[in-house]
């Protein structure tokens, strides 16, 4: 836990020297540059990954089968990745004619999200074979790598070259760090690795199988995720979009609880059989979400100008958007947390059929009545869907905690 607070740290850290030294203008390219990072590894993420963890969850012992697994994943992701790219190309490309970028400069940011992703397609699937080998420190320090060199490379430029922190260095420093990680973990993991590995047909049907299942859903929420930066994109103003993708640095406050949940207290969920444990530990999350979501918000609205002064001059006058973006982090804390619990208990019956059209219709309905053109639009628009996301997971957890009492009432 102590190693996951601090790649939070450092990662703020990152982010704060980001958002205070880089030009707005250069600020927004880089917002709408991770946007498309965002839905790149998500697109070609899309299922393989649930199936990779379900059957490297019954091998994680055998280091041959282990191998070729991560073999045929990756061959398999690889492919998925390029027609993935061809949809958030596309969405980036958009955006980025929308900011008046030349094409040649948009055609050099893509080679560079294409060097970023490249290697998270192959560690994404060593990572998770290690965890499952509980090699935990492995992973760990090759993202601590990631970050601390990140980090120390802005630190040197911002020393040499004050005021120079353009979009181009910061994404070289970007790929530098990813590919020395990469570098680090494959050392690291020669014991699971095998270039000699065959590709297994069995394997890779199992994968597709998962594919097939969630695509549509890892297609829509893909966008969905990015759906404000997007609005404030094609509707709003560059500056918009700088302010923006500044003030989602300062929701990263909520990452550490999202950490505790994941790392702490859905396993202990996930174990818990009585239905009154059950509903202790769920009740106990509610109330510590609540209680951490109303301090953050009353001190972002009581003394606004402490989470400005963190953004620097150029963010002064975002008072009512800075307690918008944090009540947005508390809603989608909550989410976080409850879906987590629903997860681990296999609590998902209304998710899969409501969840896409639901918000779709809010999606439309915020566009009619909020003004999509300016970032407060924006981010009420974006609550609005939030929220019924939220009223979704709770409704699943209420159906989830039904059934289990039957169950256990008739056993």
């Amino acid at each position: 836990m102590g190693s996951q607070l601090l790649l939070q740290v450092v990662g703020f850290g990152i982010g704060i020297i980001l958002v205070r030294d880089m030009p707005k203008t250069d600020y927004a390219i880089y917002t709408i540059l991770m946007s498309v990072q965002a839905i790149l590894t998500i697109l070609s993420n899309s299922g393989i990954m649930i199936g990779f963890i379900k059957t490297g969850g019954d091998i994680w012992d055998d280091s041959e089968k282990l191998a070729t697994l991560i073999k045929t994943g990756t061959q398999l992701r690889y492919y998925i990745a390029f027609f993935a790219f061809l949809i958030a190309g596309f969405y980036g490309i958009y955006l980025l004619i929308e900011q008046n970028i030349e094409s040649f400069q948009i055609l050099i940011f893509l080679v560079c999200i294409i060097l970023i992703v490249i290697p998270e397609i192959h560690t994404a699937f060593i990572t998770n074979a290690l965890l499952l080998r509980k090699e935990v420190m492995k992973v760990q320090l090759a993202q601590l790598i990631t970050q601390s060199s990140r980090l120390l490379l802005l630190l040197l430029v911002l020393l040499i070259f004050r005021n120079h922190l353009t979009i181009n260095i910061v994404l070289i420093i970007t790929i530098s760090g990813i590919w020395l990680s990469y570098w680090f973990l494959i050392k690291k993991s020669t014991h699971i690795i095998d270039h000699k590995a065959p590709f297994d047909p069995k394997y890779r049907r199992i994968l597709l199988h998962y594919l097939k299942r969630i695509w549509h859903n890892e297609l829509f929420f893909a966008f969905h995720g990015q759906i404000s930066i997007f609005l404030i994109g094609v509707f709003g103003s560059t500056s918009s979009l700088a302010d923006l993708g500044a003030l989602a640095r300062l929701a990263a406050v909520y990452a550490i609880l999202t950490a505790l949940i994941n790392n702490l207290i859905v396993p202990r969920f996930a174990r818990a059989q009585e239905t009154a444990i059950m509903k202790l530990q769920y009740f106990q999350l509610l109330a510590l979400l609540g209680l951490s979501s109303v301090s953050v918000i009353f001190m972002a609205y009581i003394f606004p100008e402490i989470f400005l002064w963190i953004l620097g001059p150029k963010y002064y006058h975002l008072e009512l958007e800075l307690t918008l973006v944090m009540i947005l982090g508390s809603v989608n804390l909550f989410i976080s947390g409850i879906v987590g619990l629903n997860q681990a208990k296999g609590w998902i019956k209304f998710r899969t059929f409501w969840e896409i059209p639901l918000n779709i219709l809010t999606i439309i309905l915020g566009i009619r009545f909020f003004d999509i053109s300016i970032l407060s639009g924006v981010l009420y628009l974006s609550i609005s869907i939030s929220a019924v996301n939220l009223l979704l997971s709770l409704v699943n957890s209420y159906w989830g905690f039904s059934r289990t009492s039957q169950k256990n009432s008739l056993s």
